[in-house]
């Protein structure tokens, strides 16, 4: 299991937050054929950014990062009782919740890039 950061999030709720930026960059391992990710989230309230996820290294190829920062994101942040499913993406709740969202990955070279 990866080492995950979740900052404490000073009981926000949901229906405060009113942008969410989702930022993520890969490395693939060539001698092992696997891929890698860090992540970071930011909420925007009144102006504002709060990081309240950062998943320094973690194993997941693809999207993988989003599903993760769905489940790191509900763990500090009062969901107010909106559910989502297990795998569900951090950008798609946010837009199906009116929630503007901001997601960007860059593909790294380097391991010590992420």
């Amino acid at each position: 299991m990866a080492n995950i950061n979740t900052i404490a999030a000073q009981n926000i709720n949901l229906s405060s937050v009113e942008v969410v930026h989702i930022a993520a960059r890969r490395w693939f391992q060539a001698s092992y054929g696997n891929t890698y990710f860090s992540l970071s989230v930011d909420v925007e309230i009144d102006g504002n950014f709060i990081e309240v996820v950062n998943v320094p290294f973690q194993y997941g190829y693809g999207d993988h990062f989003d599903t993760v920062a769905m489940e790191e994101f509900s763990k500090v942040i009062n969901m107010e009782g909106k559910e989502f499913l297990r795998g569900s993406y951090l950008s798609r709740f946010c837009r199906d919740n009116n929630i503007t969202v901001y997601s960007s990955v860059t593909d790294v070279k380097r391991k010590k890039d992420l």
